[in-house]
């Protein structure tokens, strides 16, 4: 599989009326090989915060007041310090890869109180749910240097917040549920979709073989992998020829292509217009016939 760069941001900021709203305190995209990898709840130093941590590949655990949960691909858990648990890489896991977003502040308190008096701590998350995608965002948008004031880093805790209640609200109704290999295949596709990756890349992923890895993937998703895959690339594309100034070429290569040529024929194909017309007309583009994404 193609490199991936991980790392961590952490944001300190000086104003008080937002920091005790609701604010950013670090985000992060780490993959722990390592079994001395653990925190304790009660021995951090970062007390008063709140943390969502979700698996992306691999597995680990976590002990909240003795109770023992695995973490898979497309679980979370969210806990706030100090408090009984304590997360860590089990001796039966070989990595746990995973991305998480620390948030504080009285409107991230009241949403882990209402978590926990309503539902468990430990959440299936759907690897298409907005609060899966926003913690890529908040941390892309950090490694970009994008947040650089108390404004930019509340309104982006407060819009957390805000789709965390929204989701855990809907937690009760009936949901789709993809088998565990078809959660990890996604979740791989939009972490990793800038890279040069493919079907063979995701079926890895997903730990079957590329032929039954195919056949789940379009009974679950009603797409092939490839026609997935498409779907985010130009998705971003999108968002990144209406709401930035970065050249067709540099788009290209931020969302996983060769070149300005190659994302101009998969645009034409998909949305029947080239990149600068849909950066001129942002036309909000709706997906409605996957067979046009086998690029």
């Amino acid at each position: 599989m193609p490199d991936i760069q991980h790392g961590a941001v952490a944001f300190r900021f000086k104003e008080e009326p937002l920091n005790q709203l609701a604010q950013l305190w670090s985000v992060g995209w780490e993959e722990q090989t390592s079994s001395i990898y653990s925190w304790s709840g009660t021995e951090r130093k970062d007390l008063g915060k709140v943390i969502f941590q979700v698996t992306l590949s691999g597995f680990g655990e976590i002990d909240i007041d003795g109770k023992v949960h695995r973490i898979q691909p497309g679980h979370a858990f969210i806990v706030k310090s100090p408090s009984q648990y304590r997360y860590y890489l089990p001796e039966a896991s070989e990595k746990w890869e995973f991305m998480y977003v620390t948030i504080y502040g009285k409107e991230a308190d009241r949403c882990f109180e209402h978590i926990q008096s309503n539902t468990n701590q430990v959440i299936r998350f759907h690897p298409e749910s907005v609060p899966v995608k926003l913690v890529k965002q908040i941390y892309d948008e950090a490694n970009s240097k994008n947040i650089t004031s108390a404004y930019k880093g509340s309104s982006l805790a407060y819009q957390f917040i805000m789709e965390l209640y929204e989701y855990v609200s809907a937690l009760d109704k009936e949901m789709d549920e993809w088998p565990e290999s078809i959660v990890s295949a996604v979740l791989f596709a939009r972490q990793s979709y800038q890279n040069p990756i493919g079907p063979d890349e995701m079926a890895d992923a997903s730990g079957l073989s590329r032929y039954h890895f195919t056949r789940i993937f379009k009974k679950n998703t009603g797409m092939t992998p490839i026609q997935y895959l498409t779907r985010i690339r130009i998705s971003k594309a999108i968002e990144l020829l209406e709401h930035t100034k970065y050249t067709t070429e540099e788009i290209a290569s931020l969302v996983g292509y060769t070149n300005a040529n190659y994302l101009n024929k998969v645009c034409r194909k998909v949305t029947g217009k080239s990149p600068g017309e849909l950066r001129r007309k942002k036309s909000g583009w709706q997906w409605d016939r996957p067979e046009l994404l086998d690029r």
